[in-house]
């Protein structure tokens, strides 16, 4: 199977041949990337499992977005200021066009503004009261967020180009299955302000972008980007190490931990907002309503072990007592406690049952999976037997997460803004039906102002245990500068991909 794959992968790639004739440079300004999955739709507002954010950033600019250093950027906005308590002022970047060439505007803006809120993954904009445009390059946003909140979301808000969009709606709507050159400004796949243009496209095999020699800003170095659909890791890795690839996303962490030695290639790793949650349910089992016997279950887990033997120490424990986007930074968080003579001396003062059920959602690494094997082995450790069922259907997981003791899930945001992402956890995560659904006591409902109190209060209660955050972990030939085209909110940005040591000519 992988002999065929690798054969249709070359056969696609083949078809580039008419680039190579073109421009004798495209050995040496091209890469090829293995990656996981590619865009089911080119439309940037549409969830990040049709198009993750880094090939959104390949063809369309946002307003802003984050940078390296945990601050943000602004990009196709020039400058700010805020008129009052609600009201910000946005301004431009002049002379900035289009794929299509097409001149960006603030209409352009208000346009795209309009289109994303339609799409359930942009739900929070809806809160923006008011958008208006002053003049071509200038526009006003009135919303109850804070200037730190209002720009985070800011940074998802990527603009399209509206006269070309307005005469091919359908382009938002349905991915074409299959791009192929040539092709003229009038039939372009899509048109962003980009630092990259679609030339390839097959759903099945894969993706290839060329350098937008119009590009506004910097422009990137690399020509031709390859991207590689190919779903095992091992696979990517694999094609790594045989130079048929120079970059591979999602390294196991088996063999992140022996590829170490190896003195041509070497590994990337980021840290990110991908963070494992289990949860408690008492449903089933009333017992589970008292503190004390979430407490003894959450006593027998043994996380810095699993970190350790299962992931491999690629990631970090995340402490219960802390906001979940909060104890990735903290210095001095405590360590979540690991007592098993504690655990089983609550659990003799309960009638726990000795038979627990467990829901995993499923990961594509299969880490979920073998988080929920350890976990068992350790509630086996005081004399309770966990079941569990795994589904990588997001619909069976919303529906019967409930008929459940224990799930076990994972999620990953973009945001950075604290606020923002409780928000999230609440509407748009693995959690969101969990946490909504959760019967709190009405003595603690009356003293909630905000979603990030809710949150900690059910961590806190146990009934929401924040595991670890995983590390990212990217393979690539020693050429390259991979480590440093990372956003703080762990984006690739491929625009800033470049070969050790080059100098750009001229």
């Amino acid at each position: 199977m992988m002999l065929l794959h690798r054969l249709l992968l070359l056969c696609f790639f083949s078809s580039m041949s008419y680039l190579v004739q073109a421009d004798s440079s495209f050995d040496d300004k091209s890469i090829t990337v293995a990656i996981d999955k590619i865009p089911l739709s080119f439309n940037p507002f549409s969830a990040p499992s049709l198009m993750d954010e880094q090939f959104k950033h390949l063809v369309f600019d946002p307003l802003f977005r984050w940078g390296s250093k945990k601050t943000i950027e602004p990009r196709l906005v020039k400058s700010w200021k805020r008129l009052d308590s609600q009201t910000v002022r946005f301004n431009l970047h002049e002379n900035i066009h289009f794929h299509s060439g097409n001149l960006l505007t603030a209409k352009d803006v208000k346009w795209s503004f309009e289109q994303a809120v339609k799409e359930p993954s942009m739900y929070f904009l809806a809160n923006i009261d008011d958008f208006k445009v002053n003049d071509d390059n200038s526009f006003d946003i009135r919303s109850p967020y804070n200037d730190h909140q209002l720009l985070d979301y800011l940074t998802h808000l990527f603009v399209l180009d509206s006269a070309y969009y307005s005469e091919n709606t359908n382009l938002l709507t349905l991915a074409p299955s299959i791009i192929l050159p040539p092709y003229t400004d009038k039939n372009l796949p899509l048109s962003g302000t980009g630092p990259y243009l679609i030339q390839q496209y097959n759903e099945m095999l894969g993706l290839v972008v060329s350098k937008n020699e119009q590009y506004w800003a910097e422009k990137p170095q690399i020509k031709y980007i390859r991207f590689m659909k190919v779903d095992e890791p091992q696979s990517r890795l694999f094609a790594l190490l045989a130079d048929d690839v120079q970059v591979s996303y999602g390294v196991p962490n088996k063999e992140a931990v022996e590829f170490t030695d190896n003195t041509l290639k070497n590994l990337v790793k980021v840290s990110s907002s991908n963070i494992i949650f289990l949860t408690i349910n008492d449903n089933k089992s009333p017992v589970l309503q008292n503190n004390k016997a979430r407490e003894a279950l959450h006593l027998a887990i043994n996380q810095p072990g699993i970190l350790k033997y299962v992931l491999k120490n690629n990631g970090q424990v995340s402490s219960v007592s802390m906001p979940v986007k909060n104890a990735r930074d903290a210095k001095n968080q405590t360590m979540p406690e690991y007592d098993l003579t504690k655990s089983k001396a609550l659990l003799n003062k309960l009638n726990l049952p000795k038979q627990l059920t467990l829901l995993v959602l499923a990961d594509e690494a299969g880490y979920n999976h073998k988080i929920a094997v350890a976990l068992s082995k350790m509630l086996k450790m005081v004399d309770i037997e966990v079941v569990f069922n795994e589904t990588d259907s997001l619909d069976i997981w919303n529906t019967t997460l409930e008929g459940y003791d224990l799930t076990l899930s994972s999620w990953r945001t973009h945001l950075m803004d604290v606020y923002n992402v409780d928000e999230a956890l609440f509407k748009n995560s693995t959690l969101a039906t969990y946490l909504n659904n959760k019967s709190l006591p009405q003595a603690a409902n009356d003293h909630f102002d905000s979603q990030s109190k809710a949150f900690e209060f059910l961590q806190q209660n146990n009934w929401v245990i924040p595991m670890f955050y995983q590390d990212d972990i990217w393979a690539q030939s020693r050429a390259f500068n991979l480590a440093d085209i990372f956003s703080s909110n762990d984006i690739p940005y491929w625009s800033l991909f470049k070969t050790v040591g080059f100098e750009e000519a001229g």
